[in-house]
């Protein structure tokens, strides 16, 4: 379901691509309306619904597109006005209707343009941005944003006639209504837009938002039981009128945040619209609009919850992240120097509880400064990755290979012992010979040495011992290729 239903949106995004930018500004515009009509059925007021999705789009928008999104936002916000007259009856003269339109315009996109400007500055001074970080911002931008176009919204239909003077309670369910909004639907939009503008990636605090098709069954099966906590939730507050009923709805932070901490972030964000949609569309279809306000609160402080989670998940991958800058040469992808010691001493532990012999075998390149002085470091650097290609092809899987510095390597061969591990060297002599040298068409040229690890004897006794024996071919000048054992 998820796999077709995206690949459906991400087949629209390149037919966007490969077209002109008007088809994107009309896609937008298409989705603006619409959301704006389904919000508008959802009113339990007038002008207050019980969530405001086209903040949440318009936010989204602007973080990802700039002021170049206003050639769009504008003229829809005009053109609801006119829609907003025909569901009211408020038959107002065009003019008037145009004036209001320009005004409720400007203080919209202008509420929702500074936020994500502040957000984007504020994010992009941290050149690694961490996911509490950009989560606390985006917060503060949704809730002062959606405050200021309450507000400004407010006296600018007062100022053109579209209202009567305000109550002093309608500005808390605009309010909430367009938090709600941004709140649950930017991250969502964010991700549907980042196709079309990767660059945004870098700051959103280590946070991926491109779908996934892996594992949708399970990922289904948790947005069912979600659903059924709406249901149950609703149903019981419409079956027995009580208005403490709807505050069991808080209790969805619990499934949501294993949603949060078990998939990827496109889909925390997915579950939380999903839920969202669901609790405004059956508050209205139950008619339980009176506690409206709570269920209000309840998608905003359960929406602010699960973005925080998103921490989690986060910091595990930049843990794993940082494990493997530890574990891996970032040049070859052989092992460090201190993880390579550290799988080696787990293998011969192993290996001698079965009985079985272990070799060292320790090589370098010859003449490598002078490849560097002479070619570049690039010319270097693609000698080192052809050389630890070749080990790999040429080595077993159960081979552990490291890089001890610069262009020297360490093999552990588990399973050989000397006379094994030594025809191990010369097959890999022969095969490192067959790689092209920059400057004069000679062959790679290196040196060997091998040890067997005896009995009591570490890792780092048989490494020395191995790295003695590669000094000592080099300092007694017998051919560089020579395998010494």
């Amino acid at each position: 379901m998820e796999q077709n239903h995206f690949g459906r949106l991400r087949a629209l995004a390149h037919l966007g691509t490969g077209r002109s930018a008007a088809f994107r500004y009309v896609a937008l515009a298409i989705a603006w309306l619409v959301l704006w009509r389904l919000s508008a059925l959802m009113q339990y007021d007038p002008h207050a619904s019980l969530w405001f999705p086209p903040a949440g789009l318009s936010l989204a928008a602007l973080l990802v597109m700039g002021w170049r999104a206003l050639p769009v936002l504008v003229p829809c916000a005009i053109a609801v006005t006119f829609w907003i007259d025909r569901i009211y009856g408020t038959h107002l003269p065009a003019r008037e209707l145009l004036a209001s339109g320009v005004l409720f315009a400007t203080v919209h996109c202008l509420s929702y343009g500074l936020g994500a400007l502040v957000m984007r500055r504020t994010i992009r001074r941290n050149t690694s941005p961490s996911t509490p970080t950009v989560v606390t911002t985006f917060l503060l931008v949704s809730a002062l944003a959606s405050l200021c176009a309450t507000v400004l919204g407010i006296r600018a239909l007062e100022a053109t006639g579209m209202i009567a003077p305000s109550t002093p309670s309608l500005w808390l369910p605009w309010w909430i209504g367009d938090l709600a909004g941004a709140l649950v639907l930017t991250p969502l939009f964010v991700g549907l837009l980042s196709w079309r503008y990767p660059q945004i990636e870098p700051w959103l605090g280590g946070l991926s938002f491109l779908p996934q098709t892996r594992g949708s069954g399970t990922y289904a099966g948790k947005l069912a039981l979600e659903m059924l906590v709406v249901v149950v939730v609703l149903a019981a507050d419409a079956y027995f009128h009580s208005p403490e009923t709807a505050f069991a709805m808080f209790f969805l932070i619990l499934p949501q945040m294993w949603v949060v901490y078990t998939e990827s972030p496109f889909r925390g964000a997915l579950s939380i619209a999903l839920v969202s949609t669901a609790i405004a569309v059956l508050v209205a279809l139950f008619g339980i609009t009176r506690e409206a306000l709570v269920y209000q609160f309840a998608i905003c402080v359960i929406a602010a919850s699960a973005y925080f989670g998103f921490a989690v998940p986060a910091l595990v991958a930049q843990n794993r992240h940082l494990s493997e800058l530890a574990a891996t040469d970032g040049l070859t992808g052989a092992a460090t120097k201190t993880h390579f010691f550290e799988c080696s001493e787990r293998e011969l532990a192993d290996s001698r509880s079965q009985g079985l012999p272990v070799s060292l075998l320790v090589m370098d390149i010859d003449r490598f400064k002078a490849i560097n002085d002479g070619y570049g470091h690039a010319a270097g650097d693609q000698i080192l990755l052809n050389l630890v290609r070749t080990l790999r092809h040429q080595l077993r899987q159960s081979d552990l290979i490291g890089r001890f510095g610069g262009d020297e390597f360490m093999v552990l061969l588990p399973g050989l012992a000397l006379d094994r591990a030594e025809a191990t060297a010369d097959r890999l002599r022969r095969a490192l010979t067959e790689l092209r040298m920059p400057g004069p068409e000679l062959g790679l040229s290196v040196s060997f040495g091998v040890a067997a690890i005896g009995d009591g004897e570490s890792i780092m006794e048989a490494f020395r011992r191995a790295d003695e024996r590669l000094l000592a071919a080099k300092r007694s000048r017998r051919p560089a290729d020579e395998v010494i054992t």
